[in-house]
């Protein structure tokens, strides 16, 4: 066998392999139940209501709703603030933040019901407890 030969079979196999793995990964749901992240969360109102969010939905900042930058659409997200022990459940129907360092944009509603409203960011722990649309 010829040093191309040998050369293009490896690359074959090589990319072969490449995306089977590559399949697998995208088979599988992007945030099963149970899965969790912490970090901090900010909260976006009175500017985006009544416009368009990335999931076609219009923003209501009366909503339980957030943004994050991976989950599916429609998934729901317990966010607790360990501070306070006060929870909320969310759906992501939104793209964002788009700020580092933070993990969530609550809708102004979810952050008056975990009572981080007035902190404008803060720490809190998620928990994913149904994963939306894929």
């Amino acid at each position: 066998m010829s040093y191309k030969l040998f050369l293009t079979g490896l690359a074959l196999t090589f990319l072969s392999s490449f995306s089977t793995a590559v399949l697998a990964i995208a088979a599988q749901p992007h945030a099963p139940a149970g899965k969790e992240f912490k970090g901090n969360v900010s909260w976006y109102g009175e500017q985006f209501h009544g416009k368009k969010t990335a999931s076609g939905e219009i923003f209501d900042m009366h909503k339980l709703t957030a943004a994050h930058l991976h989950l599916t659409f429609n998934t729901k997200v317990m966010v607790e603030d360990p501070k306070t022990g006060k929870s909320v459940v969310v759906k992501v129907n939104d793209r964002g933040p788009f700020h580092c360092k933070r993990v969530m944009d609550l809708s102004k509603q979810a952050a008056t019901n975990l009572g981080t409203i007035s902190r404008g960011v803060a720490y809190v722990e998620c928990t994913v407890l149904d994963q939306g649309d894929k």
